[in-house]
């Protein structure tokens, strides 16, 4: 160990070979946590000389019955994105079996993102996290992970010990290019999400495979970055055509923002798919009833959080996690936004 650095409950989960959520069951007297690893946790946090919080460590082992949802972002942002509607609906359909309640966290504005988790981390209502994926320079991760919550995220956390359920966004952008190129479409635009999320990230590059496995040069010009609404795409929109860019596709990072750019090309004329074949991510609801109707990547987003919810609560029942690491399939839905030979 390092000198001058305070031992953390992640440090003796390591030595261990457990996870931390072990530990802090383990220290609390769980008795869901064996004998033998409880007496290998206890030599572990005795030979690094870890002092755990006495007060959370009382209150881990006294059983609360809920789970919280701890979502970076503002209510506004979480309820004007409906995947979360589908995300939530698995999740408490897991956790209505178990008879557990959900919590959900959010920040009043952007700039104060920590407050979500601090409602969690300081009052220490719930029994798990299921964390939404943030930002990737959100320091406020390790906080969750090192604060002895069993915590599952959803997104891809390149950390073996981190419970995790992500979606394919990389094979579903993938899909969607690959699918305009085939329709002979060669200067497609991507609307992308903020490039600090992994998910916007992961689309982006997904994206850049396709063209380049079909010999199309990508070009910097055609990437506009947004923040994943409908305001954002109409902007996006207006741009492209304000600047007089030349594009014959457009694949948005998600359906919000889809919709936005059909809705500034119908108010201005383009047509589309004949001038421009549009596809979006996600497959919400709205994606079937806009018009034209919108060409999407379906990714389920129910079957998602009743992933996350089942995770949890096996570490909770102190049951072994089949899957460390799940990434779920996405698929392409085609519509009449795009042509289909």
């Amino acid at each position: 160990m390092k000198e001058n650095r305070k031992v953390t409950i992640r440090d003796v989960a390591k030595l261990a070979g457990v996870s931390p959520a072990t530990v802090s069951l383990a220290l609390g007297g769980d008795a869901r946590v064996n004998e033998k690893t409880r007496i290998h946790v206890l030599e572990t946090v005795e030979k690094l000389q870890y002092t755990p919080n006495e007060i959370g460590r009382i209150m881990r082992s006294q059983k609360i019955g809920a789970i919280a949802f701890i979502i970076p972002n503002t209510s506004q942002h979480v309820f004007s994105h409906p995947y979360f509607a589908q995300l939530l609906e698995g999740m408490t359909e897991v956790l209505n079996r178990y008879s557990y309640n959900l919590l959900l966290s959010t920040t009043p504005s952007e700039a104060e993102e920590a407050v979500a988790y601090d409602k969690i981390l300081r009052n220490r209502r719930a029994d798990g996290i299921i964390l939404s994926s943030a930002s990737i320079n959100d320091r406020n991760l390790l906080r969750v992970v090192e604060s002895g919550f069993p915590v599952v995220y959803l997104g891809r956390w390149l950390h073996p010990d981190v419970l995790t359920v992500e979606r394919d966004d990389f094979g579903g952008a993938y899909q969607a290019t690959e699918h305009l190129i085939r329709l002979g479409r060669k200067r497609i635009v991507h609307i992308s999400g903020p490039l600090d999320h992994q998910e916007a990230l992961d689309r982006l590059e997904g994206y850049k495979k396709a063209l380049n496995d079909n010999e199309i040069l990508f070009k910097s010009n055609l990437v506009i970055e947004k923040d994943f609404s409908r305001a954002a795409g109409y902007e996006a929109g207006l741009q492209l055509l304000r600047e007089k860019r030349e594009f014959d596709a457009v694949f948005a990072g998600n359906d919000l923002m889809a919709i936005g750019v059909l809705k500034v090309f119908k108010e201005q004329g383009v047509k589309v798919p004949q001038d421009v074949s549009i596809v979006g991510f996600d497959d919400i609801e709205m994606a079937s009833v806009v018009s034209p109707m919108l060409t999407t990547v379906h990714q389920p987003m129910k079957q998602i959080g009743v992933l996350a919810a089942e995770k949890l609560m096996a570490v909770l029942n102190g049951q072994e996690v089949a899957e460390v690491q799940s990434k779920v399939t996405t698929e392409l839905v085609i519509r009449e936004s795009s042509e289909i030979n």
